[in-house]
């Protein structure tokens, strides 16, 4: 079994949300997706939609940087390539060799807490990162979204490495919050 494929993580609310939060971003939903959604939307699906208005919300900025003029390290290439249209990401990375052969040599949990890391804080200021969950928690469902549509890996990895991460940061915030459903109820935290 490979790293982000144990059967707690699949299993998991944080996966199973992920997959919800997934198969909205996503254009086009295949009958079987569509039945996933379905069964999963009851329990996931206010959640989700709450998420991808807070990534819509304006916090994912095109700042005007261009992969291809950054002189940065791999990591912060990606960073950069995920600020921008999701749909524009995957033919960015598969037209550069070089980082699809880096990102299928290299894609581990390590990797992806990273780049995750790396890309909330590009986003959210580090000032605002104690007041702002509901963003940091969005952009990971984002990063996970945007990365598992890249079709480096198989998707069960990717999303498995997401509902880690989630657990690792933010599983502690969730519970104390009252769960999923309850720590983004509209009420309970402003969107900056």
């Amino acid at each position: 079994m490979m790293e982000g494929d144990s059967p707690s993580i699949t299993c998991s609310d944080e996966y199973r949300l992920l997959q919800t939060y997934c198969l909205k971003r996503r254009k086009s939903s295949t009958k079987t997706s569509a039945c996933v959604l379905n069964a999963q939307s009851e329990i996931f699906g206010d959640v989700a939609e709450k998420l991808t208005r807070i990534v819509d919300s304006g916090l994912l900025v095109d700042d005007g940087i261009e992969a291809d003029s950054v002189n940065t390290d791999d990591i912060e290439k990606l960073v950069e390539l995920l600020k921008k249209s999701g749909d524009e990401l995957n033919e960015k990375i598969q037209k550069n060799h070089e980082l699809v052969g880096y990102l299928q040599r290299t894609l581990s949990y390590d990797f992806f807490d990273k780049l995750t890391t790396a890309f909330i804080t590009s986003v959210v200021p580090e000032y605002l990162q104690s007041r702002s969950k509901h963003e940091q928690i969005a952009l990971t469902f984002e990063v996970t979204s945007r990365l598992q549509a890249l079709d480096l890996h198989p998707m069960n990895r990717v999303m498995g490495f997401g509902a880690q991460y989630l657990q690792k940061y933010f599983a502690p915030w969730v519970k104390q919050h009252g769960g999923w459903e309850k720590a983004f109820d509209d009420d309970d935290e402003e969107v900056h």
